[in-house]
C-alpha cells in the first residue's frame, strides 16, 4: 500500500482554503510525517511548497528524496522578486525498478478536474506513481483528496497499464508517452 499527502502548504491553509467546507485549520506537518512513517506504507510522497521545504524536510525520515515539479509558466509582473514556479515532492520508500526515474517533472499546472487551488494535473499524477514505483494492483491512500483527481488518475492509469508480474519487477511506465519522468 502506498500513500500520498498533499495538505495545505504550511502557513497557507486559511488563505487558500478557509472558505472550503472541509477546512480544518493548519496541518501539523511533523505529526503528519510521523504518521506516514509509522503506518508502514511501501512508499509515500508528500507535496509541499519550495518555501516550506526548509521546515518540512528536517522532520522527514533519513533517505527521503526531494523531487521537483517545475511549472513552465511566466511570472506576475506586478510582483517583484523571486516567484516560485516549482513545488517539492518528498518521496520516501517505494519500489526501485528499471529503467529508473527522473527526480523532476516539467509540466503545466492542472486544467480541469475542478477549480480547487493546488489540484494536480494528470502528468504530475503519472510522475508521482512512477516515483513511488507503483504497479497495477497497488492500493493508493490519498490523505488529502481535494477534488479526487489523484485517486481518479491512479484508477485510470493503472487500469490502462500492461499487466505486471507479481514481484513488481517488470517495467510498467505510467507516464505520458511511455517515458518515466521522475
Amino acid at each position: 500500500m502506498f500513500a500520498y499527502a498533499d495538505p495545505p502548504y504550511p502557513g497557507l491553509a486559511k488563505k487558500r482554503y478557509g472558505a472550503e467546507p472541509t477546512y480544518a485549520g493548519e496541518v501539523d506537518h511533523p505529526a503528519l510525517i510521523a504518521s506516514l512513517t509509522a503506518a508502514g506504507y511501501a512508499g509515500w510522497a508528500l507535496s509541499t511548497s519550495s518555501k516550506a521545504l526548509r521546515d518540512v524536510l528536517p522532520v522527514c525520515p533519513a533517505g527521503a528524496r526531494v523531487c521537483a515539479w517545475v511549472k513552465p509558466i511566466g511570472v506576475w509582473p506586478a510582483h517583484p522578486g523571486l516567484q516560485s514556479r516549482w513545488e517539492a515532492l518528498i518521496v520516501v520508500g517505494g519500489r526501485h525498478r528499471p529503467p529508473g526515474v527522473r527526480d523532476w517533472l516539467r509540466a503545466q499546472p492542472a486544467r480541469g478536474w475542478g477549480d480547487l487551488m493546488g489540484r494536480k494535473p494528470v502528468a504530475f499524477c503519472a510522475w508521482l506513481f512512477d516515483c513511488l514505483g507503483m504497479v497495477p494492483g497497488d492500493r493508493l491512500v490519498d490523505l488529502f483528496p481535494g477534488t479526487g483527481a489523484v485517486t481518479r488518475a491512479w484508477g485510470e492509469l493503472s487500469s490502462r497499464a500492461p499487466d505486471d508480474d507479481a514481484s513488481g519487477a517488470g517495467d510498467v511506465s505510467l507516464a505520458a508517452g511511455g517515458e518515466r519522468q521522475c
